[in-house]
């Protein structure tokens, strides 16, 4: 039962943290940005060339991770999907954290939009408390020995 409750909140938390990154991440004067549109922008912050792909394959490659782990707990490979889920959670929840603690930047032309951030932060975390749960609970079954106890 405990597996079953950590594979849920996992899957709710991969699903928030998908979601959030659609979210704005970026605002300049009127216009928002989701992370994904902050990405195009990378050769302006000196990410072009292998890092700035490196950064994207990764970021990009976030969102089908969620889908595979989420596929994985729907079959009952629940310790395979925690593991993709840590994987998930950890690197979705740093990029997150890291843009969220940056704040938001009330009056300056260009700055950080908390909602993104904060959203991809909160789903992480309960990915991996919910991998964490499921990774950490017990599979107990009941092995009957031919005329002995259980």
């Amino acid at each position: 039962m405990r597996s079953a409750v950590g594979a849920a909140i996992a899957a709710v938390g991969l699903i928030t943290s998908i979601t959030g990154t659609f979210l704005p991440w970026l605002k300049s004067g009127s216009t928002t940005r989701d992370s994904y549109e902050v990405l195009s922008l990378r050769d302006l912050a000196g990410l072009d060339g292998v890092a700035g792909g490196v950064v994207t394959s990764v970021w990009v490659g976030l969102t089908p991770l969620a889908m595979i782990a989420v596929a994985l707990y729907v079959v009952r490979f629940r310790r395979i999907a925690a593991c993709a889920a840590l994987l998930f959670g950890t690197i979705g929840g740093t990029v997150a954290l890291l843009a969220a603690v940056q704040g938001d930047s009330k009056g300056a032309l260009v700055g950080i939009s908390i909602a993104g951030p904060v959203v991809t932060l909160a789903g992480a975390v309960l990915t991996i408390v919910g991998a964490i749960t499921v990774l950490t609970s017990n599979r107990r079954s009941a092995v009957r020995t031919p005329g002995g106890n259980p």
